[in-house]
């Protein structure tokens, strides 16, 4: 139907009509009279479509009820009344997104689909989940999403909490970067909601009450408060009518609901906090501060400030030659600098840290950093810096490579930064306009007074000086302890029954299964609604000489996706974390032909990506036959291949891996990236480290983890002994990293592009030596260890066990695909996660051979271990109807058939080439997970039981879990 200003179509009425041919769409902003509810709908060609609920939800506290409600709305609702509509859709639906957020001042609901009729049921189960919540009541659901008491088991039974938002946001205050941000906001914001923790405190979310979760789902959960997208080809008066007919209309608006988030007054004059964060009892405490300058920059309405704001971020923060990086690191004042712009706020921050650093450089850090944005306002940011970061913003809005995540989601929560404060929903999703701001701008000094009037003379900021404390976490785990034991202590007998009959009686509801007459409430597609034929990617393969070359002809819009695999099969095992460390260093130091700074720019100028990393492709059956290749994976308009070519050359043949003094300061910078994220890897950390036990190509993979690690602090701590021997390294492995032996060659692009790529490609190879480990035999590299406890300062643990499978004559099938889903949406996300209190749970069987179980940000481990222990008895007397399987197959080939990108189309190619996989045994698992049946389901539980018998685990969590379970251990490293 055709739409103009002025129609009124069910309900609703058309304001405004934007056409948006950057995107290829036409934005309608709409109006529900009736209820005040307000659509923005794009109507684009494209089928994956979206569909997004926000609200406003500014906090009151720090309990966390905005965190929380986002979590309860989708634990039954009007319609669909069962314990968890969420997990059943995730189970049974053909979704390409599926979740909800929680931001500092808002709450949204996104799903997505390219099946209509699927999209239709996740939208209505979201519409009826954000409207008809069970929360009122079912009080259980606040006591298992937020928090409740329980008892412990071990000794007088010790008074606990438990919840699942309560657990992760443990883990989240685990991460110093966390209780950092934190501090920023409550100085920043003194008088505004953004002085609340959305997500909630540990220590405040018990404060939350029933009657206070309840009345906050009704003050804002309404349609008079909703903003609602839609995006991608959809037959909008279908749309119009349904949301109308089936929810809208029910809500007339009321005129007196009015969620403001109000502007917080500038200051007079920069804010200080002094803050601390937990590291374990006897830490060395030298370079661990962290330093940092916030800024409220003004309004998200002022979008195109806010533009130049965030690509002047990036020009001063980001990359090897941002002038400020540069200035701070070369002060020697820490070892890592960062930066970001907060837009997804009424009110954006602009952040600067240093970390790796110490209390008594505040000062220096405060004057180096002044003194270098006055000088860059006084005498100009260079050009070419402003035209890199330009350039490479406009290749992004290009290429519209989201990764997974459908471009309509990301469109449409750019869109939420302006239109839920009121401002132009259209302004983000204008790049050309934007674009041709931002380059004008160059030439009126536009950068030059941003950096005067909002970053050196507004006031409205605070410097953040971020401390370790050693022993802090087990202080204030006794204060918690003794703060618990003084409540249970005013506690009589019958309130101590109560407490545990309440959490039998949410355990027994936990564990309970929903009714069929629940469960058949959940709209499901049919086994026929799937495609049977696998999307196998079919490129052109030729050989020449040692080169395999590999083309994919897709269109591209003359992007063209280069990729190389240089064989590394003869690296030795000593070398392993020098080749992880050269990956970290190329492109990162001084060429014969530019310096360090010069690559960074020309990169940006030119290309849209130029990647480095080391790689073992495992044979697709053996987890235990594998090849290591080095890996360079560009992507860059036709029009600058030869910039490319140039720039990669220079990398490849005229490196300067051996400046030490250049080498120090990478290595301190990865160090530091590494001190400070460890927590947050450690789901990574504790996989390969657990996989690297009984699986030879993830023994190499895991020398990127935690044994990098281990490599970098030992080479930081004895640097200048080490420092020729590091350098005679790395040059010597260059050679072994680019060469002309044996290699896959590989393309992506339109396919009037591909004879000069090619040509390109072979003539770049051509110039280099030959590999020094050619025609070597592969190393047997020597296996870690086994069953260890990895600690750290975090609150909550990821827990892993698992095996190999094959070593127990299994082999794999579709029916594996299948039980992942099971296990990580029923079995395991009952008992570890609603039953535990972990943020998730998951599993993972590989055709190689591989099959872990895992929990994430859990406050568990032993009991978790246990519920892994007893999942074979669960899958021998597993049952399910034909309905219930088809529900497993659905969401299982929802992950299967994840739309892909030009450059995701590209790896899973290389992949497939790499790994040998045929055409056949690929269509033939896809036929096994369609065809998946409960007798198939079941008799995989001799295959878990066998390889859990093994008795491989893997545990990284806090200090104190792990020694109270020592005995689990054969060691516990320190991290």
């Amino acid at each position: 139907m055709e739409l103009s200003v002025g129609t009124k179509l069910h309900g609703f009425a058309v304001q405004k009509i934007t056409p948006l041919p950057d995107i290829e769409a036409t934005a309608y902003e709409m109006i529900h009279e009736a209820s005040g509810a307000k659509l923005f709908y794009l109507s684009s060609k494209d089928d994956n479509k979206v569909f997004t609920i926000g609200f406003r939800t500014p906090s009151q506290d720090d309990t966390g009820v905005a965190h929380i409600t986002e979590h309860s709305v989708l634990c039954g609702s009007r319609k669909y009344r069962l314990k968890e509509p969420f997990v059943e859709l995730v189970k049974g639906s053909l979704n390409t997104f599926l979740n909800a957020m929680t931001y500092t001042d808002k709450t949204v609901y996104p799903v997505a689909s390219r099946n209509a009729k699927d999209f239709r049921n996740l939208v209505d189960v979201y519409l009826d989940a954000v409207f008809y919540p069970l929360i009122g009541e079912n009080p259980f659901t606040l006591r298992q999403e937020g928090w409740h008491y329980e008892l412990g088991k071990e000794g007088d039974k010790p008074l606990l909490y438990n919840g699942v938002v309560y657990n992760e946001m443990k883990g989240v205050y685990s991460s110093p970067d966390a209780i950092e941000e934190h501090e920023v906001m409550k100085a920043l914001f003194p008088d505004s909601p953004y002085r609340f923790e959305s997500g909630g405190l540990p220590s405040a979310i018990p404060q939350l009450t029933q009657e206070g979760f309840v009345a906050f789902h009704k003050k804002y959960y309404s349609p008079e408060n909703a903003y609602i997208y839609l995006y991608g080809d959809v037959d909008i008066a279908d749309w119009l009518d349904y949301m109308d007919r089936e929810y809208l209309s029910r809500f007339p608006k009321t005129g007196t609901l009015k969620v403001e988030i109000p502007l917080q007054a500038p200051f007079d004059q920069t804010r200080e906090v002094k803050a601390s964060y937990p590291v374990p009892e006897g830490d060395d405490t030298a370079k661990k501060t962290y330093l940092s300058m916030n800024i409220v920059v003004g309004s998200a309405l002022d979008q195109k400030r806010i533009m130049a704001l965030k690509l002047l971020t990036h020009v001063l923060l980001d990359g090897n030659n941002a002038p400020l990086r540069l200035a701070l690191l070369r002060a020697g004042i820490g070892s890592d600098v960062s930066g970001s712009l907060n837009g997804s706020q009424l009110q954006p921050v602009f952040s600067v840290e240093v970390s790796g650093s110490d209390p008594d450089k505040e000062d220096q850090f405060v004057k180096v950093l002044y003194r270098t944005l006055q000088d860059l306002s006084r005498n100009g940011i260079p050009r070419r810096l402003l035209e890199a970061e330009l350039n490479s913003e406009e290749f992004k809005m290009r290429e519209a490579d989201f990764n997974i995540y459908p471009k309509g989601l990301i469109y449409g929560l750019n869109v939420m930064e302006t239109w839920l404060y009121g401002g132009d929903p259209t302004a983000c999703l204008r790049f050309t306009d934007c674009l041709d701001f931002l380059r004008s701008a160059i030439d009126k000094g536009y950068y030059e007074q941003l950096i005067e009037s909002v970053l050196l003379d507004n006031t409205h900021k605070c410097l953040v000086t971020l401390t370790p404390e050693p022993g802090k976490e087990a202080r204030d785990a006794e204060q918690f302890a003794q703060a618990m034991a003084e409540k249970k202590s005013q506690m009589d007998a019958d309130q101590l029954k109560e407490v545990e009959a309440i959490a039998d009686e949410l355990h027994a509801r936990q564990a309970a299964p929903d009714t069929p007459e629940a469960l058949v409430s959940i709209p499901l597609l049919q086994r026929s609604d799937i495609t049977r034929k696998n999307d196998f990617e079919h490129p052109q393969v030729t050989e020449a000489g040692d080169h395999t070359h590999l083309v994919l002809h897709q269109f591209t819009n003359k992007i063209a996706y280069f990729d190389w695999c240089f064989d590394l099969t003869g690296l030795p095992e000593d070398k392993l974390c020098y080749a992880y460390l050269l990956t970290d260093v190329l492109g990162k130091v001084d060429t014969d032909d530019y310096s360090y700074e010069e690559l960074t720019t020309l990169a940006d100028l030119y290309l849209g990506g130029l990647n480095f990393e080391v790689k073992p492709y495992s044979r697709y059956n053996d987890t235990n036959t594998y090849r290591n290749v080095f890996k360079v994976s560009a992507k860059v308009l036709e029009k600058n291949e030869d910039k490319l070519f140039d720039i990669l050359s220079s990398i490849a043949l005229r490196s300067h891996v051996e400046d030490k003094k250049r080498l120090k300061e990478i290595i301190s910078e990865v160090k530091t990236d590494w001190d400070n994220n460890f927590f947050a890897r450690g789901m990574t950390v504790a996989t390969l480290r657990l996989m690297s036990y009984f699986s030879k190509s993830a023994r190499s993979m895991e020398h990127d983890q935690l044994t990098y690690y281990q490599f970098l602090q030992d080479l930081w701590a004895h640097f200048d002994e080490k420092a020729d021997e590091v350098a005679a390294n790395l040059k010597a492995l260059v050679p072994a990293f680019f060469h002309q032996d044996a290699q896959l060659q590989s393309l992506s692009c339109d396919k009037d592009m591909e004879q000069e790529a090619l040509a390109r490609m072979e003539a770049f190879t051509a110039q280099l030596p030959h590999s020094p480990y050619a025609g070597k035999a592969m190393p047997v590299l020597t296996a870690p260890g086994k069953n260890e406890g990895i600690t750290t300062s975090g609150k909550v643990q990821y827990v892993l066990a698992g095996g190999n499978f094959h070593d127990h004559g299994y082999h794999y099938t579709g029916a594996m695909k299948v039980l992942e889903t099971i296990l990580r949406y029923g079995y395991l996300w009952t008992k570890i996660r609603v039953q535990g209190g972990a943020y998730g749970a998951g599993t993972r069987f590989d055709p190689s051979g591989t099959f872990y179980l895992s929990s994430y940000r859990d406050p568990k481990l032993a009991e978790s271990l246990q519920a892994y222990r007893d999942l074979p008895d669960y899958l021998e007397k597993f049952q399910a109807s034909d309905r219930e399987m088809t529900k497993y197959v659905i969401g299982t080939i929802s992950l299967v058939d994840t739309p892909l990108t030009p450059a995701m189309h590209l790896e899973k190619a290389i992949t497939a080439q790499m790994k040998g996989t045929p055409e056949a045994i690929a269509q033939k698992k896809r036929d096994q997970i369609i065809d998946c049946t409960a007798e198939d389901i079941r008799a995989l539980a001799p295959l878990v039981r066998d390889v859990l018998s093994d008795g491989y685990l893997c545990v990284v969590g806090g200090e104190g879990k792990i020694q109270e379970n020592k005995g689990l251990f054969e060691q516990v490293i320190k991290a």
